[in-house]
């Protein structure tokens, strides 16, 4: 069954189901009055219960399906109708639940900011992504850019860290979004709501870790304190750049400390065959191998293990890092599994790093010590907001 927070009366008066109207008023016009769906015209029910927020239901037997994807949940129904308070608040221009007949399509909110409409959508549910992509791909024939904002991932809606390591679904990762600064740089964001206390959780400044783990800044903002457009998460401080260095630096020890432990397979392991060839323990190798540059997120793998990796295969062409093209990378990433070009474009930011700092990549007893972490992540994160 679907539920909605908009109806038709009648005489053709839209409805809108707020959280200042009271049970009793609403039970009251529900006995004197029909609704109907703004969609299909069909009737609907005026749910008004003391649990659940009061809405529309259709009746079961409805051919009212295309413009719906899923069943609505009650945090879903709550969340999309504070989030419309919102915007009234601001009076910014809002409708909610609006059909849009050229795509048959309807986003929770379509809002109007100097005159350019933006569908928000709410997303509480896992879908499948091919869902979703076809949603945007139909506001997209519009000329419309979505913003989608997902329920706050529950390990931490309680939390009040400002710096979180945190496993990310491939459903969360999707909705990972580059949001320009005012220097032009961009930032990654994941903008996440819990309707229940009224908070957004931004997750930003992003580092992959390994497998669906980032470490990353967790800052929250109250419903009331949001502004419109959405406020952007602010700079991370230079201690909150040395917590994210301390996350980075323990999660590469720990993996450095159990790969050999947890690993069946010996020196039939690419990583640990790699080690082998350059006569180095996994746990002593240099602090300029597992590194955060840019771009590294396109590798699955700890950034250890990648970068061993490329190292090998430059020692093995006896190539500098001074002396990569195209058509050493392409052969290179073969081996993993991921976006290609996103994965060339990691490479060649790490190739840029060694040749910066002036690494011999064929002496691994030099430049073994040096907080790169730190160096690098300063650089890019604090340069992003650097501009006044």
């Amino acid at each position: 069954m679907k539920h909605l927070l908009t109806a038709h009366t009648t005489k053709g008066q839209t409805v809108i189901l707020t959280r200042n109207m009271s049970l009793p008023e609403l039970r009251e016009r529900r006995k004197n009055e029909t609704f109907y769906c703004s969609q299909c015209k069909e009737k609907v029910h005026l749910k008004v219960g003391d649990i659940v927020i009061p809405h529309f239901a259709h009746y079961q037997q409805t051919n009212c399906r295309e413009s719906f994807s899923e069943g609505e949940s009650p945090t879903h129904l709550l969340g999309k109708a504070q989030l419309h308070e919102l915007f009234l608040r601001h009076e910014t221009e809002v409708k909610l639940e609006p059909f849009l007949p050229d795509i048959r399509q309807r986003p929770d909110l379509l809002v109007t900011w100097q005159e350019t409409h933006v569908p928000i959508e709410f997303q509480c549910s896992v879908i499948p992504l091919e869902h979703v992509e076809q949603r945007n791909a139909g506001y997209h024939m519009l000329d419309m850019q979505p913003i989608w904002i997902i329920i706050t991932p529950s390990a931490i809606r309680s939390s009040s860290a400002l710096i979180l390591s945190i496993r990310l679904s491939q459903f969360q990762q999707f909705f990972i979004r580059s949001i320009h600064a005012r220097t032009g740089s961009s930032v990654p964001l994941l903008l996440t709501y819990n309707p229940s206390n009224e908070q957004f959780h931004y997750l930003s400044h992003m580092i992959h870790l390994q497998g669906s783990t980032y470490a990353l800044l967790h800052s929250i903002m109250r419903l009331r304190h949001q502004s419109l457009p959405f406020a952007l998460p602010a700079a991370p401080a230079e201690k909150d750049v040395q917590e994210l260095t301390r996350h980075y630096q323990e999660a590469r020890r720990k993996y450095l400390r159990s790969v050999i432990g947890y690993n069946h397979r010996g020196v039939h392991n690419q990583f640990l065959r790699a080690c082998y060839e350059m006569r180095v323990q996994p746990i002593h190798l240099p602090t300029w191998i597992g590194v955060p540059t840019k771009g590294q997120e396109a590798f699955k793998q700890s950034d250890c293990e990648w970068q061993v990796l490329l190292i090998t295969a430059m020692r093995e062409t006896r190539r500098t890092p001074f002396q990569l093209d195209r058509s050493f990378y392409h052969s290179f990433i073969k081996k993993f599994e991921g976006d290609q070009e996103k994965q060339i474009e990691a490479c060649v930011n790490y190739a840029d790093f060694l040749r910066q700092e002036r690494i011999d990549i064929y002496r691994l007893d030099k430049y073994a010590s040096g907080n790169y972490v730190k160096e690098i992540l300063l650089r890019r994160f604090l340069a992003m907001h650097a501009k006044n």
